[in-house]
C-alpha cells in the first residue's frame, strides 16, 4: 500500500527569494525538518523543499505538509500555506516564531506545534490518520535528546548544501543575553546527546566535513572534552560555534585540534566593552583578552570566523571601522556582520517596544540584515550603508591579502570562501536593499 505524501518545506527570506540571482547552492542544510523526517518515514512517504535551493510546487499532490518558520521567513511561510490549505491539504506549522507568536500563526495553520517536536510527534501522526488534528500541540517538558534517530540526509537534494553532514550534540544555553532567544527556546540548561550515541552517528555519516551546529560546543568543557577524545580516531575535520574562552582552556583546545576541529565561529558581537556589559556578556567576552585569545586558537591551527553586532547602543559611526581594524590586525578568517534585530520574543524587543523604538512588524525584514529600530547613536540610513560598506571593505581584495598574510593553516580553503564572498557582494547588497 503506497505512504501518504509528507511534504516538508523551509521557506526561503525574502532577501534571498527576490534577488535577481536565485541561489543555486546553500550553506547549511535544516537540522530541524530533517530529525521530523526520521520519525515520520515510518508512516510517510516524506519530501523536504527547501526553497532557498529549489522551487515551491504548489501543484503537488500532497497528504500533509509542515512548515517551519523563523521570524525573518514567517510572512513567506503563511503565503505557502495558504497555496496548500486552499486546495484543502492540511498544513502543520512550527518553529521559534510560532513558539514565540502562536496566535498570529494560527491564523495560517491547521495545526501548530509549539516547542520541540520530539515528545509530541507520534501522536500528530496519530491524530492525522484519525482525522482528528488538533489545533495546538505543545511540548510539555523538553526532550532529554537520548535515542535521537540519525538524520536522513538522503532525502536533503544531491549537491545543494557546503555542509550536508549537520549534527547537533547539545541544546540550551545557561547564558540569558537580551537579544537572543535561544535560552527561551531550548532552556536554560544544557542538555546532552549521550557521547556515544553521538560518536555512532557521526560513523554513520558519509565522507565529508561535518558541522555540529550546537550553540556552544566547548560550553560544558567536561564534556566537550569526552566527546572530542573519542572522536580523534574517527579522523573527520569539522566546523563548530563556541565562545572565545576555549582558547584558555589548554587541554580542551588541544583536544578540538587533534579531533579535526577546523574552524570556530565565534560571536564577539563587539569591540567595546560597554555594549557587552548591557547585553551581559562581559564575562564571557573579554575584549581586552581578545587578541591574545585569537592568536592562541590560531597557533594551534584552527580558524576563527568571527560574529559582529552593528547598532547595539553605544555604537556610533565608528563602530564599523573600528571592528574592520579588529577584524584585519587579528587576521581573522572569515566574519559574518549583523545588524542588531529585536525579535518577537527576546527582552530586547519587549523594551524597544515599550521605548518607541520598533520602527514596523514586517517580519520579512527581521533577518539581521535590515534596520528595524530607531538606533541609538546614529541614524537608520547611517546604520544600513556602515553595515553595507563594512561587508565589501572587509571582503575586498586589500583586506583578504592582509588577513592571509604569513603562514595560515588551511590557506587556499581561507583563500576560496573570501573569493566566493567578494564576488557575493553585488548580490549582498542588493538582498540588503530590497
Amino acid at each position: 500500500m503506497k505512504k501518504p505524501l509528507f511534504l516538508l518545506i523551509h521557506p526561503a527570506a525574502l532577501k534571498d527569494k527576490c534577488r535577481s540571482q536565485r541561489r543555486r547552492k546553500s550553506s547549511v542544510a535544516q537540522l530541524n525538518l530533517l530529525v521530523i523526517a526520521a520519525y515520520a518515514r515510518k508512516y510517510f512517504e516524506v519530501r523536504i523543499i527547501d526553497e532557498n535551493i529549489e522551487n515551491i510546487d504548489a501543484e503537488v499532490h500532497a497528504d500533509l505538509v509542515g512548515i517551519t518558520i523563523m521570524t525573518s521567513t514567517a510572512l513567506r511561510g503563511y503565503e505557502i500555506a495558504a497555496l496548500y490549505r486552499k486546495r484543502g491539504i492540511p498544513v502543520i506549522m512550527g518553529g521559534v516564531h510560532v513558539f514565540f507568536l502562536p496566535d498570529e500563526a494560527a491564523l495560517h495553520a491547521d495545526s501548530l506545534v509549539i516547542g520541540e517536536s520530539e515528545e509530541i510527534i507520534e501522536g500528530i501522526f496519530k491524530d492525522f490518520f484519525h482525522g482528528e488534528l488538533k489545533k495546538i500541540y505543545r511540548a510539555e517538558q523538553l526532550h532529554n535528546l537520548h535515542d535521537l534517530p540519525n538524520p536522513p540526509l538522503d532525502l536533503l537534494k544531491e549537491g545543494g548544501y557546503s555542509f550536508k553532514n549537520i549534527m547537533e550534540t547539545a541544546r540550551g544555553c545557561p547564558h540569558d543575553c537580551e537579544y537572543c532567544s535561544v535560552s527561551q527556546f531550548w532552556g536554560r540548561k544544557f542538555r546532552f546527546r549521550p557521547v556515544e550515541e553521538v560518536i555512532e552517528s557521526i560513523k554513520s555519516m558519509p565522507p565529508g566535513d561535518i558541522l555540529f551546529i550546537d550553540d556552544n560546543i566547548f560550553g560544558h568543557p567536561h564534556r566537550a572534552k569526552e566527546l572530542f577524545e573519542k572522536m580523534i580516531p574517527l579522523k573527520r575535520r569539522w566546523y563548530g560555534q563556541g565562545d572565545i574562552r576555549v582558547a584558555h582552556n589548554p587541554e580542551l583546545l588541544d583536544l578540538a585540534a587533534r579531533c579535526g576541529c577546523k574552524w570556530i565561529f565565534v560571536g564577539f558581537e563587539s569591540t567595546n566593552p560597554d555594549n557587552l556589559k548591557a547585553m551581559k556578556k562581559e564575562k564571557i567576552n573579554v575584549v581586552g583578552q581578545y587578541a591574545e585569545s585569537i592568536s592562541l586558537v590560531q597557533k594551534k591551527g584552527i580558524n576563527i570566523f568571527g560574529s559582529f553586532i552593528f547598532g547595539l547602543d553605544y555604537d556610533d559611526t565608528s563602530v564599523f571601522d573600528n571592528t574592520l581594524r579588529f577584524c584585519k590586525e587579528n587576521r581573522l578568517g572569515g566574519a559574518n556582520f549583523y545588524i542588531l534585530t529585536p525579535f518577537p520574543g527576546t527582552r530586547l524587543f519587549k523594551k524597544m517596544e515599550e521605548d518607541g523604538r520598533i520602527l514596523h512588524k514586517d517580519w520579512s525584514r527581521y533577518d539581521a540584515n535590515h534596520v528595524v529600530f530607531k538606533p541609538a547613536l546614529m541614524t537608520e540610513s547611517q546604520l544600513m550603508e556602515g553595515y553595507i560598506n563594512a561587508y565589501k571593505k572587509f571582503y575586498s581584495l586589500p583586506s583578504i591579502a592582509q588577513r592571509l598574510s604569513g603562514k595560515r593553516t588551511d590557506f587556499f580553503e581561507i583563500l576560496a570562501l573570501n573569493l566566493g564572498r567578494l564576488l557575493n557582494r553585488k548580490y549582498f547588497e542588493e538582498g540588503c536593499r530590497i
